[in-house]
């Protein structure tokens, strides 16, 4: 049988109604002293032909039904086979299965590849098989919105499962999240298949949680002997004299003006009912450590040392059950970061995490203010500090009035408040120490709007109603589509409705880099306006054809 090939996707209606092809094997009758049997393989027959095929999928789902986007396959047989398999590449549908229904299947859209595809019928009786073939096309868009789903990463939970050091790390985590309003904010059927993007939120953790191991098995004097000195007498003479007031810095409960550099106040670490209580000693006797069990001491490029140790001593040390999450950023070349903390009473709060022992936005004597402000009280973010235009903090990002850095462009600004983002849920790993504002990434677009407002979100946020899980996922997605590196996906809308979506053309994802006046920000309308369907073979075809008799009547004409 003569099969047509597709040159490209196509939408077209296609029914190639292939011949009945027939596997007949020797007949050669056995017999014995008892009886007469004839155990000749008989003749079976199959024949398959599309009846009907699928619509063009639409860009955005819209309550459409979804009968109008399956595929209709008519399958006769013969010789009466014991079974009837219909398959392409993705799906195997039996007689038994709901989808058929007489000598008729029926095929989801989820089912199917994008664009032509070969669907075989196979009919077996014994060792006898036959097969007949027919082409279907799914027409599917290049520019579509995306339907974010819970999916579990098996091979994200087997690395976990190998490496962590938490016995229960995922069930101490929920074991599995299916509800989230990330998965609320736009569906389609379950059945259209192409437009569904999955992701473990839990299992996502590891991507920020796995630095602290890896730290703790190649660098320890910095992450895991510093976390274990806390609260035990280690007999190392060292370690005493830092906790007892020896480094760069001095401890909040010295005094500046007497000379008293103070010491390490375990007690009150261990005994803080809020994030910013336990890091009020902890942080000066991290930036001790450095200083004096180190060869370089603190070191602001550091910072990504700095954020899954102190997160972890917290975690580990504090007695009232406090919950920790830091993440370092860029703040131009010098290091910076960000904490969030669960406290005792259930409440929370964000603030900023120093990695330099005397920040420019102190002075000697008040640093302890400045180590770990709330992110409001940061004097990064006070335009009338005198430091506030020495570095730009990335969280300015869409503040009006203040937004412009006033040395980089619009886009290199967007890129580097995104990292932000993505750091709250990557690591610094090699995979991703270039993070999302690397000059070359031009595979995931954000939209001007939806940064701004996370940005806000995130400069206001002891100030506002936002949850902060709640944006923590939307930055694990952020931090997966970053990794996916074989589509061009867009992140559009804002932290309370965040949507997603696929687009052909990588130029869009170039312009909603610089997207200044936020022209992409309405990304629906930009999907319902160009939806990018494929040509199929036909359309080609008559397009071609039509050229061609256009320039023969030009011809004629001249």
């Amino acid at each position: 049988m003569k099969r047509r090939q597709l040159l490209l996707g196509t939408t077209g209606l296609l029914t190639a109604l292939a011949g009945c092809n027939s596997l007949t094997e020797d007949n050669n009758p056995t017999t014995d002293n008892n009886t007469n049997t004839d155990t000749a393989n008989p003749d079976i027959s199959v024949s398959i032909s599309t009846e009907a095929e699928p619509s063009q999928l639409p860009s955005i789902w819209n309550d459409q039904s979804i009968e109008d986007f399956q595929a209709e396959l008519s399958v006769e047989k013969s010789g009466q086979p014991t079974s009837v398999i219909v398959s392409n590449d993705k799906i195997e549908i039996g007689q038994d299965s709901e989808q058929w229904n007489g000598n008729s299947v029926t095929v989801q859209p989820g089912q199917m590849n994008s664009g032509g595809q070969e669907f075989t019928a196979t009919a077996t009786k014994g060792e006898a098989q036959t097969q007949d073939t027919t082409q279907a096309s799914k027409p599917t868009p290049g520019n579509y919105k995306v339907d974010v789903v819970p999916e579990r990463n098996e091979e994200l939970r087997q690395t976990i499962q190998n490496n962590s050091d938490e016995e229960n790390y995922l069930e101490a985590r929920g074991e599995f999240i299916e509800q989230d309003p990330v998965f609320d904010t736009y569906s389609s059927h379950e059945a259209v298949g192409f437009d569904k993007f999955g992701i473990d939120l839990v299992a996502q953790e590891w991507r920020h949680d796995n630095d602290y191991e890896s730290l703790a098995e190649g660098s320890p004097v910095e992450s895991s002997e510093f976390v274990e000195s806390i609260g035990t007498d280690t007999g190392n003479t060292e370690i005493q004299e830092i906790k007892n007031g020896k480094g760069a810095t001095w401890y909040p409960n010295g005094n500046f003006e007497e000379r008293e550099v103070g010491s390490f106040d375990y007690e009150k670490f261990a005994n803080a009912e809020t994030l910013g209580e336990a890091l009020g000693p902890l942080h000066s006797y991290y930036f001790n450590w450095q200083s004096e069990m180190t060869d370089s001491g603190p070191i602001s490029s550091e910072d990504f040392i700095y954020s899954p140790t102190l997160e972890q001593a917290i975690e580990q040390k504090n007695q009232k059950d406090l919950e920790a999450h830091a993440w370092d950023f860029d703040l131009d070349e010098h290091g910076n970061g960000l904490i969030y903390g669960k406290n005792a009473d259930s409440g929370d709060e964000l603030r900023i995490m120093e990695t330099v022992a005397n920040p420019i936005t102190a002075t000697a004597q008040n640093v302890h203010e400045q180590l770990h402000p709330l992110v409001e009280d940061s004097n990064y973010l006070k335009p009338d500090h005198d430091e506030f235009n020495t570095y730009w903090h990335p969280l300015r990002f869409g503040w009006e009035g203040h937004s412009d850095s006033a040395r980089w462009n619009f886009e290199e600004e967007k890129r580097k408040a995104t990292g932000v983002i993505r750091m709250m849920a990557s690591s610094y790993h090699p995979e991703s120490a270039a993070g999302v504002g690397a000059s070359n990434q031009n595979r995931l677009g954000i939209t001007t709007e939806y940064l701004q407002d996370f940005t806000e979100k995130l400069r206001t946020y002891n100030e506002n109603d936002a949850n902060f899980d709640e944006l923590h996922n939307q930055a694990k997605i952020l931090d997966k589509l970053y990794r996916k590196q074989d589509e061009n996906n867009v992140i559009y809308g804002d932290t309370e409705n965040p949507q997603y979506a696929v687009v052909d053309d990588e130029s869009v994802i170039e312009e909603i880099w610089q997207d200044e006046q936020g022209q992409y920000d309405d990304f629906n309308q930009f999907l319902r306006d160009n939806p990018s369907y494929s040509m199929s073979a036909e359309e080609v075809e008559a397009t071609l054809e039509g050229e061609e008799d256009l320039g023969q009547q030009t011809l004629a004409s001249t």
